[in-house]
Order: structure tokens, then C-alpha cells, then sequence
């Protein structure tokens, strides 16, 4: 039969091409989300060239320094690159050659980027490889989770790519064995070398998986050792690695917090700026797959479920600190949040009851993203403040830095604007200080130099000046430090306290947020 020029068999069938034809209209609408989510994300680095990240202007400063070695003669008096096994390199590597192309704050946005956008697309994938669609998308309001605000950006990296690699292992590990092996085979040192816990999480993912596969197997003990020996293959690297760095020879040193506040930090993965929010967002990410799985309105696969059983069983154990690293089990944390988008699939849910559900997480995501950009513009005011006053120093020369202490003073606590701490307390201006080197080629006591965790080493007599500082000290501290050694002081958040004493220090300039003192006596008296 022919109609209207198309030629329809006689059977009813619907031809290939018309198939084919239906399914890629059916996936234009997700195509158009999934771009229209990334370019949301990617929207708060257009408003501001430092953004509000806690760790970020230090590990920004690190990446300068390397690309500009050995080249700059003022930075080579204060540091040495220091390259060794060290599980935490993901965007030292990247970034200092890319410096060396664009600009030093361009680049520094293009890994936060990447850092952002890996873990939503790792979380995409895996949740497609498991037959999952549109639920997958609503990892965006997970896209800038607290260990992002943190700076920890070298873990966001590993996590994105741990995903990725995950996914391609569901998709391919039975139809293109070799090949899938192979790539676990060489993705794992690459995890290894971006970040410890990224390795990890990809052990869980696929080490689950395998388990499933074993289980299901007609034949379990001899898969048992096929699928066990091929895991050992693909670790086999990473644990020599480990075996060989610094990090394996540190120990001694695990925090375990209370026993309580474990289950609150799944909630606290979606600390931003705003409590409120925060909690209503961690209630529908978390509430809407549980609700699901209780009336049986979706599921976790098996091959996503066992793996979360193994992170939650990590959890659980994890210390909160251990071998110099902080915040291990809010790590472990993020990986089951992201789970719940990555591993839970809808099933026989109404279309009235999707579309409900999908407008809510819509508008909970676009109101989060608002507030995020709006705050990360205002924080540049706080970066003009810093610039200004910095416009004194000269290259080479020391700038002790101290902040108004807004966890001991009131006033200071009170006054704080949100950028400036995140709804779970965690200050984001404490390593602003970092400009002083970035812009002005001058030495500060803070940057990140860690041997087991960074590629860079303080030269003396600038390492016994850092160690005598110390952490962090408030304005009250720096009024009685001594400070020989040092040219400035840069105080932060000078606008909620007292000047330094006129006796010690003489103020060159004061913008706002950030004043800057000419030291005249170094010693306390």
C-alpha cells in the first residue's frame, strides 16, 4: 500500500528508517536539557575571574608557579617544583602547560569547569549504561556540591572521570571484553595520579559489579577467579604506585568524628548558600528515590546497588581526617549522593507525577543556581578590594597575611556576606592571600606544598618563615606576631576590625574588605 509517497509493508510494520526517525525526535528534547544543564552550570564563571572556592586561589597560585618556572626569578627564589608519586596531580598536570597558552584566571575558570561538568557527565553516563533517562539530569543540583565549594577540585575531577570509566564498563565489559579491560586496565593509574579517592570510587563501581556478574553466573567459582583475577590486573598498577609514594609511608593520624553526625553529612553534600534551600534540596535528591523504592515506583539495579552497599559500608568505617587529608568521609559521602542519580531508575511513574517531579527539581535547581551566581558576582567586589591594596608590593618581596577571624568575632561573623561563608559554616576568603603571589610575584606563608599531596617545595629561608606562622592567624594575632621577614601584612576582612597598631604597622592602603600595613617594627614589644 502507498500513501502520500510512503511506502508501508502490508504486514503493519513500521520501517527502519521511520524507526530510527521517531527515537531521535524523542531524544532532541533530552539533548536540548542536557545542553541547556551544562551551559547553566557553566553560567556563575562568567561573572567573576576568582571564584569563591576555599582552597581555589591557593592551588590557582600553585599552577602559577609551575608554569612559570624556571623562567621567573622572583618565584624561583621562593619555591622549587618537587614531582614524585603523589595521588592528587589531576589539574597540576593540566593546568600549568594550558597558562602557559591563555591566561592565568581563564585557565583557572576552564578547570573548574571541567570540575564541574565531569561528574554531572560521568553521572549521565552511568545512569544511561543502566537504562536510566531523564532522572540522570537531576545530578545538577549536585554539580556544585560542598567538596566544589571546598576547592577540592582534583577529587571532582577523579570523581567525573571514575564515572566515565564505570559507565564504559557497564556498556561494554560483556560485548568487548579485551578492549573494556584494557581501558580499566590504563584508567586506573590515571585515577591513581588525579586523585586517591577517585580510584576508590572506581574499585567500588565495577569491583560491585563484578560481584553481580559472579553471582548470576552458572558456573560462580570459576568466574570468581576469572572476574577476581581481573580486577587484581586492573589495581595491580595503582597499588605499586601507592606502595612507592609518600603517601603510603604516612600513618598514625586518623580523626574519627561522632558516630552521629555521619548520616547529616549526606545532607550536607548540598551545602551552598542558603540552609534552607540546602536542606530542601538534599530532602527531594534523597526523599524522591527512597519514596520510589518504597512503593515500588523504580529501582537500583543490581549493578549499582552493590556498589553502594560497598561505599555506604566505607562510609560508615571512614575517619573524617587521616595521612594529611580532610574531609575523607564527605568524600564518601558525595559518591553516594551522586549514586542516587547515577544508580536509581523510575519505573511506572504517571506522566502527571514525572512531570510534577521534573518541574520541581527544575525550579529547585534554577533558584540554587541564581543564588550561586549572584553571590559569585558579588564576591569580585571582594577581589578589587585585594587588588587595590596589593598595588604597593613589588616582585620578590614577603607579605604575612592575617584575617579579621570571623569564627571568633562577632562583629566580623555577623557582617560576613553569604560568598564569604557557605551555609555550613566553611569560611571562602581565607586563601585570598594567594593574589599576593599570582599578581604581584610576592611571597605569602600559605601555599599548599604538602609533599605527599603537592608537586612543590618551599625554598629556605622561606619554609622556616611559613613554619613559624603557622595556620591562619586572626587580626589579634598578627598585632603581636613577629613578624621579621615579612614586608606587608595583608589583612582580610578589615572593614569589621580594629586597625593594627599604629607603633608596628603603617597602613598604605585600605579598600573595603582588605587594608595592607607597611611593617616598621618587626618584633612585638
Amino acid at each position: 500500500m502507498v500513501k502520500a509517497g510512503l511506502s508501508i509493508p502490508a504486514s503493519g510494520a513500521v520501517p527502519p528508517a521511520m524507526t530510527r526517525a521517531r527515537a531521535e525526535n524523542r531524544a532532541l528534547p533530552w539533548w536540548a536539557a542536557m545542553a541547556g544543564l551544562c551551559l547553566v552550570l557553566l553560567a556563575p564563571l562568567a561573572v567573576c575571574d576568582v571564584p569563591p572556592l576555599a582552597d581555589y586561589p591557593n592551588h590557582l597560585a600553585r599552577w602559577f608557579v609551575l608554569a612559570s618556572l624556571p623562567g621567573d626569578a622572583d618565584l624561583a627564589r621562593f619555591y622549587a617544583p618537587h614531582w614524585s608519586v603523589i595521588p592528587n596531580l589531576a589539574l597540576d598536570v593540566v593546568a600549568p602547560p594550558l597558562m602557559r597558552v591563555v591566561p592565568v584566571y581563564l585557565a583557572g575558570r576552564l578547570m573548574i569547569a571541567a570540575c564541574v561538568l565531569l561528574p554531572v557527565l560521568g553521572t549521565v553516563a552511568y545512569g544511561t549504561a543502566l537504562g536510566g533517562r531523564w532522572w540522570p539530569l537531576g545530578v545538577g543540583l549536585l554539580a556544585y556540591f560542598n567538596c566544589v565549594l571546598y576547592g577540592f577540585l582534583n577529587f571532582a575531577f577523579a570523581l567525573g572521570l571514575a564515572l566515565l570509566l564505570a559507565a564504559a564498563w557497564l556498556r561494554w565489559r560483556e560485548r568487548f571484553p579485551a578492549a573494556t579491560i584494557v581501558m580499566a586496565v590504563v584508567g586506573a593509574p590515571v585515577l591513581f595520579a588525579c586523585h586517591l579517592m577517585g580510584l576508590v570510587f572506581f574499585a567500588a563501581l565495577i569491583g560491585g559489579a563484578e560481584l553481580v556478574r559472579v553471582q548470576q553466573a552458572p558456573r560462580p567459582l570459576q568466574q570468581t577467579v576469572r572476574r577476581g583475577g581481573v580486577l587484581l590486573l586492573v589495581l595491580a598498577a595503582p597499588a605499586v604506585l601507592y606502595a612507592i609514594s609518600d603517601l603510603h609511608e604516612l600513618g598514625g593520624d586518623a580523626v574519627f568524628g561522632p558516630p552521629a553526625e555521619k548520616l547529616f553529612q549526606l545532607a550536607d553534600v548540598f551545602s551552598n548558600y542558603a540552609p534552607a534551600l540546602d536542606y530542601l534540596t538534599a530532602a527531594a535528591a534523597i526523599g524522591l528515590p527512597v519514596l520510589g523504592l518504597a512503593l515500588r515506583r523504580g529501582r537500583i539495579p543490581p549493578l549499582a546497588a552493590v556498589p553502594m552497599i560497598l561505599l555506604a559500608i566505607a562510609f560508615l568505617a571512614a575517619p573524617s581526617a587521616w595521612k594529611g587529608t580532610f574531609h575523607l568521609d564527605t568524600r564518601l559521602a558525595v559518591m553516594l549522593d551522586v549514586m542516587l542519580f547515577a544508580g536509581f531508575v523510575p519505573a511506572r511513574w504517571p506522566r502527571w507525577l514525572g512531570s510534577v517531579v521534573a518541574a520541581g527539581l527544575a525550579g529547585l535547581f534554577v533558584v540554587r543556581m541564581a543564588l550561586l551566581t549572584t553571590a559569585w558576582a558579588a564576591h569580585q567586589a571582594d577581589i578589587a578590594d585585594i587588588r587595590y591594596v596589593l598595588a604597593p608590593v613589588r616582585p620578590g618581596e614577603a607579605v604575612y597575611v592575617a584575617a579579621a577571624g570571623i569564627q571568633a568575632a562577632p562583629k566580623a561573623r555577623a557582617a560576613a556576606p553569604r560568598w564569604r561563608v557557605l551555609s555550613d559554616g566553611t569560611r571562602t576568603d581565607a586563601h585570598l592571600g594567594a593574589l599576593a603571589l599570582i599578581e604581584r610575584r610576592a611571597w605569602w606563608p600559605f601555599e599548599f606544598d604538602n609533599a605527599s599531596q603537592q608537586p612543590l617545595r618551599t625554598r629556605e629561608p622561606y619554609r622556616a618563615l611559613a613554619l613559624r606562622v603557622g595556620n591562619l592567624p586572626d587580626r589579634d594575632q598578627a598585632a603581636a606576631a613577629d613578624v621579621c621577614g615579612f614586608d606587608y601584612v595583608l589583612l582580610t576582612g578589615a572593614d569589621t576590625v580594629p586597625p593594627l597598631p599604629a607603633a608596628r604597622f603603617l597602613k598604605l592602603r585600605q579598600s573595603g574588605f582588605a587594608a595592607l600595613y607597611r611593617i616598621i617594627a618587626c618584633h612585638p614589644s
